[in-house]
């Protein structure tokens, strides 16, 4: 058997994980309710894999999908349909989302709850509108959901207009969902004047509160929000030190953990709010996982008390993909496969990496001179994606930092001077400059992409980063050192996000932010911008003629009064200079 099915078959809950060809969607009906409509519960039963969820990802594996179990497909096949009219049999308790956004497609997505217990199956219908008050309804449909899959529900909704605002909303029996609110891209080679982004990254619960996600949901200006990994965190008490708050009692490595650890997270209102209002882009980062994972393990893997890694790693796949409204597209062998591409008009080519799980070898061990950051297949993609691109700029979403940093440090902290800090503080400052854990420690695939640009001589690239939990703002020289030179000139521009909560490298410190920015400075000649105690979003206006990041912060995550937003910093590069041309602070 192979190792991929002997892992599947431990547990009932393992089987894959879900999700998607795109070129499914839901039973749909043009009655005004399901009740009303021509589909039947056994029809639903014949296509319950309309619910992404259940579908494989894997184009060589369709073996792979989430069954829906027997007694529940026993249970609904030929039931009346006047049972789906009565008291609330679930709640929706996680909210709405919506991702992937095409010209003329969404995923939407929601969880339901069953009732005391009540509805280990469940239809869900949907309902799409142009609309809030859903007068003007241009999509109808439904789905089963069942605990095959966590009772998640999602559905690639198509056949929609371009550039156009969309209000969806789900329904069971007479309880309703929240209304969310989504957009479609502009068409493939529309011109597009300008394209907005929020960019956010790195949530630790435990360590604050959401404000950053609640003061984008209630920006107009943003299009898209752009996840690049660390939505949710794995630690319990003993694995990440934090300033005030609480951590889980247990470290999370089972279907069923990493199914309530996101039920957790999306409980939240200010994620909830967020997630209603604005399609995301998402992808993962190691704590999706575990600390540092790599393709064949994590610095913290303990078989022993957590299960083989293939199984959790598995696990924590499958949840992912149940929880993210997310559309990617087929893999390759046994990699998952979550790097994709979204045209947007004919100024963005956006390209999302996937530089945790695809083919990356373990970080700081081994021959560094040819250690693989990403498998094959999408380097070479990415690199084809950048030459073969006609837009007007490129941008990278990604999960580590391509600035330089110093080879060698502590792996967790560097440690600084103590003569450096002020009499009474602390000597060994918590700056989280894990180089191992960035480009830098990849200098294989770093060089190749560096003369990926510089030698098809690609103007307009950006990289926007998470990971780090501070912000760096850096022009990036071809021969990939911390200083442009005139036989070196920089290639592309990289801006490093804040995190939304997770301990900043200066420990939330403005005292140690002081002392330890001279060290990045010193390190990374080429940073504009730099800030490793404040916790926020960044926010990307694209023209033809610039790219502009605005760096804003919140003003504390350890209050519930602390969501107060200001922009700090604004960055420009200017079209064609491929580098930072403007700085306000």
């Amino acid at each position: 058997m192979p190792a991929i099915r002997r892992v599947l078959s431990v547990s009932a809950a393992l089987f894959v994980l879900a999700l998607l060809a795109t070129s499914a969607n839901g039973v749909e009906f043009s009655a005004p309710s399901f009740a009303e409509s021509h589909v039947t519960h056994d029809s639903l039963v014949t296509d319950f894999e309309d619910n992404l969820a259940f579908k494989s990802p894997l184009a060589n594996f369709p073996g792979l999908s989430a069954p829906l179990s027997a007694h529940h497909a026993n249970t609904l096949r030929g039931a009346s349909k006047k049972a789906d009219i009565g008291p609330p049999t679930v709640k929706f308790l996680h909210g709405v989302a919506s991702g992937d956004p095409l010209a003329n497609a969404v995923i939407i997505w929601t969880r339901v709850t069953p009732v005391s217990g009540r509805a280990p199956v469940a239809v869900v219908q949907y309902q799409v509108a142009t609309d809030a008050s859903f007068k003007s309804i241009v999509k109808r449909g439904a789905v089963i959901t069942s605990d095959d899959i966590g009772h998640s529900v999602k559905v690639d909704v198509q056949g929609l207009n371009p550039a156009t605002t969309y209000y969806y909303r789900f329904m069971v029996h007479n309880e309703v969902s929240p209304i969310g609110r989504t957009k479609t891209l502009v068409g493939n080679t529309s011109d597009l004047a300008s394209l907005n982004l929020a960019v956010v990254s790195c949530a630790n619960m435990p360590h604050g509160y959401f404000h950053a996600y609640d003061a984008i949901a209630k920006r107009n200006d943003v299009v898209v929000v752009l996840g690049l990994g660390d939505y949710i965190y794995e630690y319990d008490v003993s694995g990440y030190p934090l300033v005030g708050g609480t951590l889980p009692a247990s470290l999370i490595s089972t279907i069923t953990d990493y199914r309530m650890r996101y039920a957790q997270y999306k409980s939240d209102p200010q994620l909830q709010l967020l997630h209603a209002q604005k399609p995301w882009i998402v992808v993962w980062d190691d704590h999706e996982f575990a600390d540092n994972a790599w393709i064949g393990g994590a610095v913290n893997k303990d078989d022993a008390r957590d299960g083989p890694w293939s199984a959790r790693k598995l696990a924590a796949m499958r949840a992912f993909h149940e929880n993210i409204p997310i559309r990617p597209p087929h893999a390759y062998g046994d990699k998952y496969h979550v790097y994709r591409s979204f045209q947007i008009g004919n100024l963005v080519d956006l390209l999302m990496l996937d530089t945790r799980m695809d083919g990356r070898m373990q970080q700081d061990t081994g021959d560094r001179a040819t250690r693989e950051l990403m498998g094959a297949e999408q380097e070479q993609w990415l690199h084809s994606n950048l030459k073969s691109s006609k837009a007007k700029w490129r941008i990278i979403g990604n999960q580590m930092m391509f600035a330089t940093l110093p080879e060698k440090v502590r792996q967790s902290r560097l440690l600084i001077n103590p003569a450096l800090f002020p009499p009474g503080f602390p000597a060994a400052a918590a700056a989280d400059l894990k180089s191992s854990d960035t480009w830098n420690g990849y200098p294989k695939p770093r060089k190749a992409l560096l003369d990926v640009l510089s030698q098809n001589k690609i103007n307009n690239t950006v990289m926007l980063t998470g990971d780090f939990h501070g912000s760096v703002a850096s022009d990036i020289p071809a021969d990939g050192s911390g200083i442009p030179k005139p036989n070196a000139p920089s290639v592309m521009t990289e801006f490093v996000g804040p995190s939304i909560t997770s301990a900043s490298p200066a420990q939330d410190s403005a005292i140690l932010n002081k002392y330890a920015k001279p060290l990045v400075a010193m390190v990374s000649p080429s940073a504009k911008w730099v800030d490793l105690y404040r916790h926020g979003y960044m926010f990307v206006a694209v023209t033809p003629a610039k790219v502009r990041a605005e760096y804003n912060y919140v003003r504390s995550v350890k209050s519930l009064d602390g969501g107060a937003t200001t922009a700090v910093a604004v960055l420009e590069t200017a079209s064609e200079a491929n580098r930072i041309t403007a700085v306000q602070s």
